[in-house]
């Protein structure tokens, strides 16, 4: 049973590097695998103290966290990583050691970092004390790499995460028109749920035809022929509203990134704190159905809850027209070199389509960029500015009459090292 504890571990892995890193530079001592690595087996060692239980016996317990439907991609990691983290913890090493042993973590010249303070007043270093412990398993030694997505049962995981996110549309859309049935992998939980995913015509945001009297074409939910007046119901309310709808165009901040807590903390691990695993997985562990802009749902799960007041909330409030008129096409990891090609995701047509408010929302990627030399590779000026005047150009060509785009966000960098 310790382990598919151990399994566990290498899933969250897994799970967390390739969303967490984005399009960003992997980072120096390791980066985010890094970070992920220590923290994750610090849980681990957490939950034997608070507990009261050995190192085995958490590792168990984390067992029984695990979805089912992840339990087959674990085997093979542990068996590969199994004897080092086993062995580690048996000889009291701190994490920071032990993923320094699997290669996730390294240590750049003259930079050695540690999330755990040393627990020996020994002066041998991070990377020799992980290559001791790796020297002693020289069966799996040559076969560690520094990339965590290169490790046996966690590549294939990898993989897939990979070929979900890196669309940033709905994977599940029929009529190919960006807007789709399910809540997760890019659907409703970031756009309007598409009311016929078998024809592009009808999608959420579109005018209406011959006031929606039979098909509810833009999917607001109103339509048919109100028998009193012998006019559309769409007609009655629609037509003397100004509809509006809304999107944004951004980064983690606008996609509402959040790891929940309870993950984090031996305090609060349990199993409803994992009951819905795969739908956080699904949506890149993002909540756009909770953000600023396009939140549209109150939530009381274990790990999240409260209302949401978004602005997107705020304009159905105003006309129900309105009704699931939204997109965030926010991605972890954007910045204003890449965000164009994103925005081209985008779903608006110019003769067909209601207005659209789009938020252009860059907070910090063009900044804290992930290398070593960070002020030296951050986005200048001049390229910000060039960037932005690209992607105003685009949606010049593509966004109804009557839209409007805010930006927002795009502050002087040196304000997110004032904080």
């Amino acid at each position: 049973m310790s382990n598919m504890g151990l399994g566990w571990i290498c899933l969250l892995l897994a799970i967390f590097l390739p969303v967490v890193n984005g399009s960003m530079a992997r980072g120096v001592n390791g980066g985010n695998d890094c970070l992920i690595c220590t923290l994750v087996l610090g849980v681990v060692e957490n939950l034997s103290i608070v507990y009261n239980e050995s190192i085995v016996e958490s590792l168990e317990r984390t067992c029984n966290y695990l979805p089912p439907q992840f339990k087959i991609y674990c085997k093979e990691a542990v068996e590969f990583l199994g004897p080092i983290i086993i062995d580690g913890f048996e000889k009291k090493e701190t994490p920071d050691v032990i993923c320094h042993g699997l290669k996730i973590c390294t240590d750049a010249a003259g930079h050695e970092c540690r999330l755990f303070p040393p627990r020996t007043s020994s002066r041998i270093s991070l990377a020799q004390s992980g290559s001791n412990l790796r020297d002693r398993h020289p069966e799996i030694r040559s076969l560690l790499t520094s990339t965590a997505c290169t490790i046996p049962g966690i590549k294939e995981i990898c993989r897939i995460l990979e070929n979900v996110f890196k669309s940033h549309v709905p994977l599940v859309d029929f009529d190919g028109d960006h807007f789709g049935i399910e809540s997760s992998l890019r659907g409703s939980s970031w756009r309007g749920k598409d009311c016929n995913d078998l024809s592009r015509r009808v999608r959420p945001g579109a005018r209406s035809v011959n006031g929606d009297a039979v098909v509810d074409e833009n999917c607001n939910g109103i339509f048919g022929m109100d028998s009193t007046t012998g006019r559309p119901w769409e007609e009655e309310f629609c037509n003397d509203t100004q509809r509006l709808g809304i999107a944004v165009l951004g980064d983690s901040i606008s996609a509402h990134f959040h790891i929940p807590e309870q993950w984090i903390d031996a305090r609060q691990i349990s199993v409803a704190a994992f009951e819905h695993l795969l739908f956080i997985i699904e949506n890149e562990l993002d909540w756009p159905q909770l953000s600023g802009v396009t939140g549209h749902m109150n939530i009381t799960w274990p790990n999240i809850e409260g209302p949401t007041r978004s602005l997107y909330s705020r304009l159905f409030a105003l006309d129900h027209c309105n009704h699931r008129d939204y997109q965030n096409i926010a991605v972890n990891g954007a910045n204003s070199n890449n965000i164009l090609n994103i925005s081209k995701t985008l779903t608006r047509d110019q003769q067909n389509d209601v207005p659209l408010l789009v938020i252009y929302s860059l907070v910090g990627n063009d900044v804290c960029n992930g290398h070593e030399d960070t002020f030296a590779h951050m986005t200048t000026v001049e390229e910000m500015l060039n960037n932005t005047l690209k992607n105003l150009a685009y949606l010049d060509t593509v966004l109804p009459k009557g839209s409007h785009v805010l930006t927002t966000g795009l502050a002087n960098g040196s304000l997110l090292y004032q904080l």
